[in-house]
């Protein structure tokens, strides 16, 4: 019978061709006569753009890391539920089975990204991955995969049954199986969309010279999609022995190694088993004031109880509400029980608190503030008068604005000045105060043309004009100097047109604001005046021209009270 190959040591002009893990390889020169003119360099780029291809597939598809409320987080990675995954990607080998490298250089893993292996052979290097499995939390996995690539071999040494010298051919082919018991964790699998993972467990490997047990490894990232679905991108390696069971050949690596390098697929998450909700906290005040709102609160197990879920508050007085952090106002002093409900699918949560309703305290109010006489004069007594409600004993404080104060529900003041007051009371009892003031004006009296004015200055125009003559200017500055001596007093102004003249209506209203225009700009405040066009007056036969009483603008004086 004879042995299998074992690979020997070689001669020390090979011993550069090796580079360090995950670094391009230098070829000898024989390995280099042995391939298509111009064939490594081109094969070499394609393998490392596809493989820098895939992982920016799987970045871009990928939401960003960022932090999430925690029942999103829950929605995304669910825990207590079982998954299917699928992909594909790219497949690699290391273990020995390279013409050119040196026994003491395959004792790493050293033949990984050794670019022969993909430029010796027309076979594409595809792995195609498979897993299902059980997620106990959104961190933590059990999982059952299957992986079956066509891997690569270098240098024009496959994989072989039969002992031969190196570069000379095999018959086990390319094609492996591999089952695969592993166990996963996700960082922040309950925080991020985007979560890195890593695996570790136990593989079988099948379709070499005899089956191959070994350990395995992994690494990826998984991007949120949906509730349900998730893009993966991931590496996996996993050692078989013993060393020739995947290529027959034993070396000095002392196992095989069938890789993933990378793989990009979907999980899907099946829907977990319902859980029905937990009250970890209920919260409201123990005491509150009748009439003012209280605040309850409650805590319950959203990351893992089944939705929808639904909330009820009974707060005893016959009135409900729904929602985790509902307020409510109870109107009656008393002892009330506050019932608190959750409910999903899965089940009933109850639990509950008492809240004492105390009646609520009488701070004062002050229901009405005045003076007599309103507006006052200097020199006279103006007597203040106040209706105030609250607790007694009350405390009423007066300041009158100019600098004095006075106490008591209706004091007595006399102010020396004219001008704008601001009287101010403040009330206050045990349960505190309350403040209200009034705006007092004093005046000096006023002369009698005040009172007795009926009528001011009429102003005429010109036909068809609305501009202001000398002597219409100077008969409504007499209007205004009465106007600015009587505040008591308004000015209504009514303009007219006569029926010859041209668009007699617009000529009237233009008139009427001429003069409300000299008027403002004569220091009467806009809010006095009013203006009107009462269009055309007259009789409609006469001659051109018409009567000048009929082309005017009259200034009605008015006071409070006028209509």
């Amino acid at each position: 019978m004879t042995s299998r190959p074992t690979r020997d040591a070689r001669p020390p002009d090979n011993a550069h061709l090796p580079q360090s893990f995950m670094s391009f390889p230098t070829f000898s020169p024989t390995a280099q006569a042995r391939l298509p003119s111009g064939r490594p360099d081109g094969l070499r780029k394609g393998f490392y753009g596809l493989l820098l291809t895939a992982v920016l597939v799987g970045l871009a598809f990928a939401p960003p890391a960022q932090a999430q409320r925690p029942d999103q987080a829950q929605s995304k990675r669910a825990g207590d539920t079982f998954y299917i995954k699928l992909g594909g990607g790219l497949s690699d080998y290391a273990g020995g089975n390279d013409g050119t490298l040196s026994t003491d250089q395959t004792t790493e893993l050293r033949e990984f990204f050794d670019t022969r292996k993909f430029t010796e052979r027309e076979a594409f290097p595809y792995v195609l991955v498979g897993e299902l499995g059980y997620q106990f939390s959104p961190g933590f996995g059990l999982g059952l995969g299957y992986q079956f690539g066509q891997y690569p071999f270098a240098d024009g040494v496959p994989f072989t049954t039969t002992p031969s010298a190196p570069g000379q051919g095999g018959d086990l082919g390319q094609s492996r199986h591999t089952v695969q018991l592993l166990a996963r964790y996700m960082v922040g699998a309950s925080a991020w969309t985007f979560s890195p993972y890593v695996d570790a467990g136990l593989n079988v490997s099948l379709g070499g010279l005899s089956p191959g047990v070994g350990h395995l490894v992994g690494i990826g990232v998984d991007a949120s999609v949906s509730d349900r679905v998730s893009l993966f991108v991931e590496g996996r390696i996993n050692f078989t022995f013993a060393d020739d069971a995947v290529d027959g050949i034993t070396s000095a690596t002392r196992a095989d190694a069938l890789s993933a390098l990378p793989a990009v697929g979907l999980k899907y998450t099946f829907d977990r088993p319902a859980v029905p909700p937990r009250i970890l906290e209920l919260d409201g005040p123990a005491e509150v004031v009748a009439g003012e709102p209280a605040a309850f609160a409650a805590r319950v197990n959203e990351d893992e109880a089944t939705r929808p879920l639904s909330y009820e508050w009974a707060f005893g007085d016959g009135r409900t509400a729904t929602g985790l952090t509902p307020s409510h106002v109870y109107n009656e002093p008393g002892t009330y029980t506050v019932a608190f409900t959750a409910r999903n699918e899965a089940g009933v949560a109850r639990d509950s608190l008492t809240v004492g309703v105390v009646p609520p305290p009488r701070p004062p109010r002050i229901v009405s503030l005045d003076a007599t006489p309103d507006p006052a004069s200097p020199g006279e007594p103006v007597q203040f008068e106040s209706t105030v409600e609250g607790a007694k004993p009350l405390t009423l404080e007066w300041d009158f604005g100019d600098g004095r104060s006075g106490m008591g529900p209706a004091p007595t003041h006399t102010y020396d000045t004219p001008g704008e007051y601001t009287v101010r009371l403040v009330a206050s009892n045990e349960d505190g105060t309350a403040t209200d003031s009034l705006a007092l004006p004093v005046e000096r009296a006023l002369p009698a043309v005040c009172t007795t004015v009926q009528e001011l200055n009429s102003v005429y125009f010109a036909r068809g004009s609305s501009t202001l003559g000398s002597e219409a200017r100077q008969a409504l500055q007499e209007n205004a100097e009465v106007l600015r001596t009587c505040p008591n007093l308004s000015v209504r102004v009514e303009g007219f047109a006569a029926p010859s003249e041209p668009t007699p209506r617009p000529l009237s209203r233009d008139r009427a604001r001429a003069v409300a225009d000299f008027y403002e700009e004569n220091g009467i405040a806009p809010g006095r005046i009013t203006t009107s066009g009462e269009g055309a007056v007259g009789d409609p036969g006469g001659k051109k021209g018409a009567n000048e009483q009929d082309r005017r603008a009259d200034s009605i004086p008015q006071r409070d009270g006028d209509l």
